[in-house]
């Protein structure tokens, strides 16, 4: 095949107004291929978005670019087609006549030019980016990758004499062969030959027929010695079709991703899927990226984190994505761009998703990391048709993993006939199999509401005996109010909540544990989008005058979310019966409202919180774990430990876990724990349990190790027995005592402690940071009638502070604080320049001066109801430390 590359300068008119005709003039020009936005095309944006990135060029309509062709004669005297690699609806005219229409947004666009007479010719495509047969998801949203207008990737003319219209290949590793079938376009009939192979060896080779009717098919055998391709040991194959002296190659590979019950397996061996939400989001163009290198940086990226597995929220990357993913080995899960509810008979909107469906089928089905696919984001309707969409596309493409969809019928859900894999958040109201909730979707998660432990397991709630009964969840017409997008909705659902599952369970959208912004970043927006939202936060707290406190915010609430993130992880992994999670997210989001969850930025970018290493310590193919009911013990208390493993590593073998206790950087105690038992990929060793004697608080850290494998800590906090007597009028310890007041006044000679009694108008205490973005789910709750989050993002400790002399701490929140907090409420301290010793921060958009320990006109101030825990340890050492200090 003869390529002609058309990239290069174009002519442009941009037309808001979508008039029919052909343009007269073309004033704008712009180099192909990209987006009018990126090229800064059109007039400045007035408009300025606070909930998503602003595009500075927005733009939507009509988009027409042209440009002269040069038709040689020996592409004239072949087939001849144009092909746009990645775009929105288009129309393409040649010399002003209309060539036709097409409209995909997930796979390439291909016109045939044959018959075109030799010499130059006009060439007009017209782009729209607008009334989209379907609402299109994060393909289409300013959320994401902005609704932009233009031609990415690949943009050009392909002369042959015939060509594949697409090469699909279904490996069996276990025969080790391909069953192969291509249609063959431009010529009537003929035959192939075809090669697997790769830079080292050839693997097999086979002839076949082709018709117009008749698809070419074949079995290809394949050698002993062909290499299986996996998430850990990835090896692409190139498959060879040659037609007519003309070489056509596409990437494939021997594998299976298969489910045996909940337990997910690759190749046969059990894997474990570790994966990220993605929505295309690359702000620096506005765009996603169509050149292998850079989708090798990208997943490569996550690789370092422990990353083995991407799922598309409702769109679909381009075959590069594909590429990369397939010498890296990533598990990839495409998902039809639609977000709603399925109608029980199709109508235009969902006849253009199944044939869409079928384009990313055959456009990128082909690639061995092309491994599961979902029908959709959070869908309700018709059960039926999500049936048959699945039983059509899988009698096609068996290799696959299919689901009708992701959290589909959320508050009751389903598993359909036709799905190989469950993916969603709950098994019934209080089977909850991820760690955090919005306020909205309550009951909340057990990272948010319990107290900080490693021991929670997912296992009873997808057990079986956890599916009997259920709960009526629906009102008197069968509906049920339910959070959509940013919005919410009724949908009809069913009447009871509880399913068994006996597919894998992999966890949906886990995580969204909100930080505070890196201001630093907004220098980073130089392209056609630009951050207005963080200037505006900043300006905003600049106001409120605690801009010199923003770093200290971002850095705090980063270490709590990653340690939230932590747990959230170390549960599923755990947890027997779960087979994945899919974080939301390891990367930053831009839009809905501007949810900062990740340890990298939106441009992927690390924001110094924690090192890949540290993260690869609870997210990756082996995970040594230690399972402990608290990390707050006092000196007394004997600490009972469970030990386990959780690996899909091949080859993996252990005999024993070694533990080490480390206080003050000296071994205090160490061990071996030999593994007794096997699950699958949990191996579970002896239980082990230790004191730590000590005659003042200390921090002690438990490491535990697999050699040569895996190692992990644990970090626990230490209190000797003191006998302190906290009641609500008095802190007492042997000879001193400090009263507890109610009344401001009697603190102010600095001999009293003022606990102020809030109202329920206060803010709660709460130690886990928010979820996602207060100001989506703010209005969202509100709109529902439900509570409203609280919104804050943890606590910043001045860890230096002479009132904690005797509480030793962190300058973010760790468990020691849990008790402290939730007994408390957030003094609202707008309005004063008081710098508390312990800050409650709150989330960027409401921006309050929050306090739980600060002085005020003389005043010891603290807003924790220490009485309430009078009896826990870390409660005592915390009373004590204010009492020294009232007693000085």
């Amino acid at each position: 095949m003869q390529i002609t590359d058309l990239s290069g300068q174009w002519e442009v008119f941009l037309d808001e107004n979508k008039q029919d005709s052909l343009p007269e003039k073309y004033p704008d020009r712009i180099s192909m291929p990209d987006s009018t936005s990126n090229a800064g095309l059109g007039k400045l944006n007035a408009e300025t978005e606070y909930g998503c990135l602003t595009d500075l060029h927005k733009f939507e309509g009509f988009a027409w670019f042209r440009r002269t062709i040069n038709i040689t004669p020996e592409m004239a005297a072949q087939n001849l087609t144009l092909f746009l690699e990645r775009t929105r609806k288009t129309r393409v005219y040649l010399d002003g006549k209309l060539i036709g229409d097409y409209c995909s947004l997930c796979t390439p666009h291909r016109y045939s030019l044959t018959g075109t007479a030799p010499g130059e010719h006009q060439l007009v495509v017209r782009v729209d980016n607008t009334d989209y047969p379907t609402g299109g998801g994060h393909l289409t949203s300013r959320d994401t990758q902005t609704n932009w207008n233009g031609i990415v990737g690949r943009l050009e003319l392909q002369s042959y004499s015939a060509r594949p219209e697409y090469i699909y290949a279904v490996p069996d590793p276990e025969k080790r062969s391909l069953h192969v079938r291509a249609r063959i376009v431009g010529a009537d009939c003929g035959s192939a030959s075809l090669r697997v192979f790769d830079l080292t060896d050839d693997y097999g080779s086979a002839n076949a027929e082709f018709s117009m009717d008749e698809p070419l098919e074949c079995d290809i055998a394949l050698s002993d010695n062909t290499p299986l391709w996996s998430d850990y040991d990835p090896a692409p194959l190139s498959l060879e079709l040659t037609i007519g002296g003309e070489r056509y190659t596409v990437t494939t590979g021997l594998r299976r991703l298969s489910g045996d019950g909940r337990t997910l397996l690759i190749n046969g061996r059990q894997t474990f899927l570790r994966g990220k939400h993605d929505g295309l989001v690359f702000p620096q163009t506005g765009y996603m990226p169509t050149d292998v290198d850079s989708w090798l940086k990208f997943f490569g990226t996550l690789s370092e984190y422990g990353i083995n597995h991407v799922r598309y929220h409702t769109c679909c990357p381009p075959d590069a994505a594909f590429e990369a993913a397939d010498i890296l080995g990533i598990f990839l899960q495409p998902e039809l761009p639609f977000w709603g509810t399925v109608p029980d008979e199709f109508g235009v909107e969902h006849e253009f998703l199944r044939e869409e469906g079928w384009r990313m089928l055959r456009e990128f089905g082909h690639h061995p990391s092309f491994v599961m696919m979902s029908m959709g984001n959070e869908l309700w309707g018709s059960k039926e048709r999500l049936n048959e969409l699945i039983a059509g596309y899988k009698a096609q493409f068996p290799d696959k993993l299919y689901a009708g969809g992701s959290n589909n019928f959320q508050f009751v859900p389903c598993v359909l006939e036709q799905e190989d894999f469950f993916s969603g958040v709950r098994l019934g109201k209080d089977r909850l199999i991820r760690g955090s909730y919005a306020m909205c979707d309550a009951p909340q998660g057990h990272i948010q509401t319990n107290y900080p432990n490693s021991i929670h397991n997912y296992d009873p709630l997808i057990d079986e005996a956890a599916a009997l009964g259920g709960t009526q969840i629906t009102d008197e017409n069968g509906e049920i109010m339910i959070q959509y997008g940013t919005e919410m909705r009724k949908v009809k659902a069913e009447s009871w909540d509880n399913i068994s599952v006996h597919v894998p369970v992999i966890s949906h959208e886990v995580g969204q544990y909100a930080i505070f912004p890196d201001f630093d970043e907004i220098a980073e927006y130089k392209g056609p989008v630009h951050h207005e939202a963080y200037a505006a936060y900043k300006k905003g707290l600049e106001e409120a005058g605690m801009l010199h406190r923003w770093r200290d915010f971002f850095h705090a609430s980063g270490a709590l979310a990653a340690d939230c993130y932590r747990r959230d992880i170390e549960t599923a992994l755990r947890s027997s019966m779960m087979s994945g999670f899919q974080l939301l997210d390891i990367q930053d989001f831009p839009g809905q409202g501007v949810a900062t969850v990740g340890i990298l930025n939106a441009n992927m970018r690390s924001k110094g919180l924690i090192t890949p290493e540290e993260w690869r310590r609870f997210c990756a193919e082996t995970v040594v774990l230690a399972e402990l009911d608290g990390f707050v013990y006092s000196a007394a208390d004997e600490i009972q430990c469970g030990l386990l493993i959780s690996s899909t590593e091949p080859g993996f073998s252990a005999e024993r876990i070694l533990w080490e206790l480390v206080v003050d950087g000296q071994a205090v105690d160490s061990g071996a724990a030999q593994i007794k038992e096997r699950n699958g990929r949990i191996y579970r060793a002896e239980s082990i349990a230790f004191t730590i004697s000590c005659d003042r608080p200390v921090t002690a850290e438990l490491h535990i190790s697999v050699e040569g494998e895996a190692e992990n800590s644990y970090k626990l906090y230490i209190y000797p027995d003191i006998d302190v007597k906290i009641s609500e009028t008095e802190i007492a310890y042997n000879e001193k005592r400090a009263a507890i007041t109610h009344d401001i006044e009697q603190a102010k000679n600095g001999k009293a402690l003022y606990v102020p009694l809030l109202d329920e108008q206060s803010l709660a205490g709460e130690y886990c940071t928010d979820f996602w973005c207060y100001g989506m789910f703010r209005s969202i709750s509100e709109s529902m009638g439900k509570p409203v989050p609280t919104g804050t993002l943890g606590l910043l400790i001045n860890k230096k502070s002479e009132l904690l002399r005797d509480f030793p701490c962190e300058s973010h929140t760790t468990p020691q604080w849990y008790e402290i907090v939730k007994h408390s409420r957030c003094a609202d301290l707008d309005g004063t320049d008081i710098e508390p010793e312990v800050w409650v921060i709150d989330n960027p958009e409401r921006r309050k001066r929050l306090g739980l320990l600060y002085r005020r006109d003389g005043a010891l101030c603290c807003t924790s109801r220490l009485w309430e825990i009078a009896d826990r340890p870390e409660a005592r050492w915390f009373a004590l430390s204010l009492l020294e200090e009232l007693c000085k």
